[in-house]
């Protein structure tokens, strides 16, 4: 499965199947237990909804990977990917307010199925902001695809990598891909060809089976 095809399918495992089913532990299932907690029954009181965030892309970032990076005059680095965007000019440089001679450390998210864009929390703002490779020249990319095109140019001998030869690296694979599914789609239609020829075929070697003798 791709991964995005295993997302929908433990969302329905976790939903559709362990929701629903009784738990030996608490007596009833999990769905069941979240009703009583929040509606209450005779026995409990129910504590009612909690309220949605306002904001829900911030509940989706507060889950995702976290890093700690300092804020330099070029931006930020992750994974040898330079980040850039004009919200992170005013803590450029930043002193850490505890120990002056050394450099802040901020928190930045990432998803991992885009590393295109990290996200920067404003220490005094409470508020994210999207921060995208300094290169916009770049293609999106996961965290996997990045690996591969690192592996790929350690294959090829190289010990430093910088941001032009991940791009290469990338078009690479990507060309590679796109070919082999080329592949794929061809050998399925010819051995689709080969059943329904094979189909239409024998029906006569059973209808006729004196000219095959």
């Amino acid at each position: 499965m791709t991964k995005s095809e295993f997302e929908e399918w433990l969302v329905t495992l976790i939903c559709k199947v362990y929701h629903q089913r009784l738990h030996s532990g608490i007596g009833m299932s999990p769905m069941r237990k979240w009703e009583v907690g929040v509606f209450g029954n005779a026995d409990v009181q129910g504590v009612g909804l909690a309220p949605r965030p306002a904001d829900r892309l911030s509940v989706l970032l507060d889950f995702l990977p976290s890093f700690q990076r300092t804020i330099q005059t070029f931006g930020v680095t992750i994974d040898g990917m330079n980040y850039y965007d004009e919200a992170l000019r005013p803590w450029i440089n930043a002193k850490d307010p505890d120990t002056p001679n050394k450099k802040r450390t901020f928190v930045f998210r990432r998803d991992p199925r885009d590393i295109s864009v990290i996200w920067f929390k404003d220490p005094e703002l409470g508020q994210y902001f999207r921060v995208p490779f300094a290169n916009l020249a770049l293609p999106s990319m996961s965290v996997w695809e990045h690996a591969q095109a690192k592996a790929r140019l350690r294959q090829e001998g190289r010990s430093s990598v910088n941001e032009s030869e991940i791009l290469r690296a990338i078009s690479e694979l990507r060309t590679h891909v796109e070919e082999s599914q080329a592949r794929t789609k061809r050998s399925r239609r010819q051995a689709q060809r080969r059943k329904e020829h094979e189909k239409k075929s024998r029906p006569a070697r059973y209808a006729i089976p004196a000219l095959y003798k």
